[in-house]
């Protein structure tokens, strides 16, 4: 009878928290449900499973991290936000940036496009973009946890709820985020998510059309890059039918030298950790950026789309594999 009522307690406390923390997220305070997280961890029971749930991810970490980075954004914008994630969390790291792209950053209309290997992506390439017109093409998900990143986001629905595609491309480590971002939000039905993923296309599609900055990882949150979803495409082709009134360009970037085990042990700075998987500390995280290419000087109308997307793919394995093309200015 004691391990039924044991249970039973535990059941309730369980589901009470997953309610207050979905409450706290609707209401877009991610230092309520830090609060949430720290005052569970003392719990009997509950704590245990949030203990055990930080050994595969720091999740506990993650939500410090986040709080101060919301803080940032909302008093210093994105962009400086960003560097500070990245000089503060990250230490040393490396950017290349070509002349004509750093001309180009600033306030020409662009679609900065490439790989997403973690969840340091965002602002590894956002630390270069300061202005108010940047947005960045993001699963729903980010915009709500942190709201200030949401002012700059375009949201998507992803299947974040597949498991099996979750552990095969990011591990454990991958599948423990998953889960915990659907204990906070169901995920949509998939009529309903395409729906708005299509209203997501046309809002970046108009935006770029308007003068703005984009940012967007066609191949999603996975470590290989060999597809690619078809919103890029669309994206340029809606450009090449209708352009706006000054030329939009494409500017490539390339992530290197991050994992999300890199990203793992920067949250729970264990020095032993590092030593222990080899951190490369004389092989820091670096972001290379492409030369500006104008939408103009691309056939976009040729095809289908996923043609077009298969020749953007194709393109983008070309700049980053020629050698020649490997240097930059530093940022």
């Amino acid at each position: 009878m004691t391990e039924t009522r044991q249970k039973r307690g535990f059941r309730r406390r369980w589901a009470d928290l997953l309610r207050q923390l979905r409450v706290a997220y609707a209401d877009g305070d991610v230092g309520s449900i830090r609060d949430l997280w720290y005052r569970a961890m003392a719990e009997p029971g509950v704590g245990l499973w949030l203990r055990f749930s930080n050994r595969f991810y720091p999740l506990q970490r993650l939500l410090d991290v986040s709080h101060e980075l919301e803080r940032r954004m909302a008093e210093d914008g994105l962009a400086r936000a960003s560097q500070w994630l990245l000089d503060e969390g990250v230490g040393p790291w490396v950017s290349e940036v070509p002349p004509s792209t750093r001309t180009v950053l600033p306030s020409e209309p662009v679609i900065l496009y490439g790989n997403h290997p973690t969840l340091l992506t965002p602002f590894l390439v956002s630390a270069h973009v300061e202005r108010s017109d940047h947005r960045i093409v993001a699963v729903s998900f980010l915009g709500q946890f942190l709201p200030t990143f949401g002012r700059y986001a375009i949201p998507v629905e992803l299947p974040v709820n597949l498991w099996w595609k979750q552990l095969w491309q990011g591990g454990l480590q991958r599948l423990v985020v998953a889960y915990w971002a659907t204990r906070l939000r169901p995920v949509l039905p998939r009529p309903t998510a395409r729906q708005r993923n299509r209203a997501a296309v046309e809002l970046a599609t108009a935006h770029v059309r308007q003068g703005g900055s984009l940012l967007i990882a066609p191949q999603g949150w996975r470590r290989s890059g060999r597809r690619w979803y078809p919103g890029i495409g669309r994206i340029v082709r809606g450009l090449a039918r209708e352009p706006g009134e000054r030329t939009a360009y494409l500017v490539a970037y390339h992530e290197e030298g991050t994992s999300d085990r890199l990203v793992r042990r920067l949250l729970e700075g264990s020095e032993r950790r590092r030593r222990r998987h080899g951190a490369a500390r004389d092989c820091p995280p670096r972001i290379r950026f492409g030369e500006p290419v104008p939408l103009s000087a691309l056939d976009a109308n040729e095809g289908t789309v996923e043609d077009l997307v298969e020749r953007l793919r194709r393109g983008y394995e070309e700049i980053f594999s020629d050698p020649r093309r490997r240097v930059g200015d530093p940022w």
